[in-house]
Formats: structure tokens, sequence, C-alpha cells
């Protein structure tokens, strides 16, 4: 199975970047035609995000599964998100973040209800240290590593690598996610290529393994239970308390009692 969970989608609807995502998914389909996909819409703010991102070409990827995900872009700390408020929360198969700073970074990893944390590892210094990134993994929340920032500046490749390598180490090669983020179609690669990035990022085999496969459906099922659990209640049963249970018991022996003396009574 190919995973990809992060296409980037345009925030208009522009033919044009519509028929590039086409080719984009046309060249996935060619690896593996039962394919998962996120459609990814970068914004700062949740509203109408449902509204926003529509399926492309149904007919032509009809063994595709095409996801809806939302990656907001925060900049301060200090701000409240309120990210289950939005009406699109539970609409969204993927909630992802992309922070600025590290303090932000700080902040998803600690308190934000999101299921993905993505990196712009090429060009700024975001990583979470190492107990944010273990709070984070506590909490069931995925890294992005977007592999396409390896090729798209050269000038910023040795800093993306050292980057990814830390975040590597922080993490220990937990809950990391392999994506393009890709504008061309050239920027998808094979799963083979994918695992010789793993290795040249310091991954062993298995968490190479593990973040191509298994971490994809982990990550859906925890943004599964996200969107089940919005807004959700809790029902409680409640039963005789302790002290009821013994007058219960009396009730049923006044009962035999109370016969007897009415035969008594009519002898």
């Amino acid at each position: 199975m190919f995973y990809d969970f992060n296409i980037p989608y345009p925030n208009t609807s522009d033919a044009s970047d519509l028929e590039r995502i086409e080719t984009i998914l046309s060249r996935i389909q060619s690896f593996d035609s039962h394919s998962i996909v996120a459609l990814n819409l970068s914004t700062d703010t949740l509203m109408n995000v449902k509204k926003s991102i529509q399926p492309i070409a149904i007919e032509k990827f009809k063994n595709m599964r095409q996801l809806t995900r939302a990656t907001l872009l925060i900049e301060d700390p200090k701000r409240n998100y309120q990210l289950a408020a939005s009406s699109s929360y539970p609409h969204i198969d993927i909630l992802a973040v992309r922070p600025t700073t590290i303090e932000v970074c700080k902040h998803a990893c600690q308190t934000l209800e999101i299921d993905m944390i993505s990196l712009d590892l090429a060009t700024t210094k975001v990583s979470p240290g190492f107990v944010s990134a273990q709070v984070a993994l506590s909490r069931g929340v995925f890294f992005e590593i977007c592999y396409s920032q390896t090729f798209r500046n050269p000038s910023k490749k040795s800093a993306f690598f050292n980057a990814v390598k830390r975040l590597v180490e922080i993490t220990r090669g937990r809950n990391l996610i392999f994506s393009s983020e890709a504008i061309r179609a050239l920027d998808i690669k094979r799963v083979s290529d994918i695992r010789i990035l793993g290795t040249m990022f310091g991954m062993t085999q298995d968490q190479i393994e593990t973040s191509l496969s298994v971490n994809y459906t982990r990550l859906l099922k925890k943004s599964e239970t996200r969107r089940m659990t919005y807004n959700a209640a809790i029902g409680i049963d409640i039963q005789p308390t302790i002290q009821e249970k013994p007058n219960l018991k009396r009730k049923k022996e006044e009962q035999p009692s109370q016969n007897n003396r009415s035969k008594k009574i009519k002898k």
C-alpha cells in the first residue's frame, strides 16, 4: 500500500492547479492504484475547510482513497486557537499544524488537540526539545517529514538533513510519517527511494518500515478517535448504594411474616 498524506491543495479553485494535482495523483496511481492520499489545505483558520477541499477526478481514480487534511499555520503560543470549537473540526480526516518557532512547537506538542505536527525542517529551526517530543509521543501525536524539502532547495539540503537526524534522535524513531509535499509529479518518490532516505537520516530498518506502513494506519485510527469523541458525553449507570441493599432484604423478610399473620387471623 502506498501512502502520501501531504498533497498540497490550492486555496483557490484554479484549473491549472487542479490539473497539476491530477498529474501527481496519476503518478501515485502508477505505483499503486489502491493508494491512500490526503489533499492538504494550508490555512490560518479551520472555517469551511471541508467545503474547500474537493476530490480530484473521482472517476479516474476510483480505487484511490482521497482524504481531507488541514494544516493550520500557528505563530503565537499564547493564542487560543479553539480547534474543537470549529464546525469543520469533526469533518477533517487529518488535522495538522505547522509551527513557525520553537515556542509554538512546544505549545503544539503539549496542548493542541491535533493528529500531526508538520515541520518545515529546511528553512527554520523549529524542532522540539526532547521533553516536548516525549510529551507529544505520549499523547499519540505524529511528526511529519516532508522529503521533497531535500531537493527543493539545494542550498538548504545540509540543514534539512541535520534537522531530520535530530528529530529522529529526540523521538527515537517513533511516530514518524514520510510525506512528499509534492508540488510536481516528479517530487513523488517510490517506497524504495524513501527507504534509502530513511537510512541517510540515521533510522534503523525497523523504524523505516514502521514509518512507511504501520504509522499511517495508526495515524488514521487516532484521527478517527479524535473525530468520534468530539463533544462526547459520558453516561453513568447509577447502581443501588451499599446502604440501600440491606433495606431490600428487610422488605423481602417482612413479606412472609405479614402473610403468616393474615393466615392466623383467618383461622
